[in-house]
């Protein structure tokens, strides 16, 4: 292993080291105050907000995929890859992207369930924006790499500047496979959307029928969505790979 990469990967993990304990301690709020309220009253209640606390992650979600694709471009066209920033940013991640969904899962139920009363909206939003992310970078960039360099070198000949070679010539060609990328986040977003409803339903006895878990509709639709998602990707990166 080179010295220079050694030195970026050790860099990465300090600053996600940093920035995980910062996590931590914005998780830490104000304790829960009793309202007064029965506990099926308490329980109706706070499923409401949860459900208001997802919905509100709508406008994160579409957000953190749009300036990840942003970012990606920027890696990839405008920021030289002998660079010290594109060597720690490219290390940090891939350390992101490589950590499995299961972790990202337990962070969302420890803010979204278990820690709902304490819970932050920056805390929520952080977790979405660690979910989506690296992911959608990481895709993003194998499919910037993937265009032919003929089609650049081809564009940057007939006199086009940078900002059209990438409007007119890579995105088009990057596509499918940039799109395919999202909906492999988006159906990781909506997978553990589900599990943090079903684990809440589970914690509060109150929401369930007598002594039968009932499981929402809302988690039927997620999960529906989330395998459409995942097919939908598959799919167009079988159709970038024959093309």
């Amino acid at each position: 292993m080179k010295r220079s990469v050694l030195i970026y990967q050790s860099i990465a993990l300090i600053t996600l080291a940093v920035a995980f304990i910062l996590l931590w301690s914005f998780s830490k709020g104000t304790p829960f105050v009793e309202s007064g309220l029965t506990f099926d009253e308490t329980a109706a209640d706070s499923y409401a907000v949860l459900q208001e606390n997802l919905y509100r992650m709508v406008p994160i979600l579409l957000g953190s995929i749009f300036f990840s694709i942003a970012i990606a471009f920027y890696l990839e066209e405008w920021l030289a890859q002998t660079s010290w920033i594109y060597g720690i940013v490219a290390q940090q991640i891939t350390i992101l992207a490589s950590i499995p969904s299961l972790l990202y899962g337990l962070l969302a139920l420890y803010f979204f369930v278990l820690q709902s009363e304490k819970g932050s909206f920056f805390t929520h939003a952080l977790t979405v924006v660690l979910l989506v992310m690296p992911i959608t970078i990481q895709s993003t960039q194998m499919a910037i790499r993937g265009v032919d360099i003929s089609v650049r070198e081809a564009a940057f000949a007939l006199g086009a500047n940078r900002w059209r070679v990438v409007i007119d010539h890579v995105f088009p060609n990057a596509f499918s496979t940039i799109v395919a990328g999202i909906c492999t986040a988006i159906s990781r977003a909506l997978a553990i959307s589900a599990l943090i409803i079903v684990v809440y339903f589970w914690r509060e006895p109150a929401l369930q029928s007598g002594d039968t878990f009932n499981v929402p509709s809302s988690v039927i639709v997620l999960l529906s969505s989330a395998l459409l998602s995942s097919v939908i990707s598959s799919f167009l990166e079988k159709k970038a790979n024959l093309t």
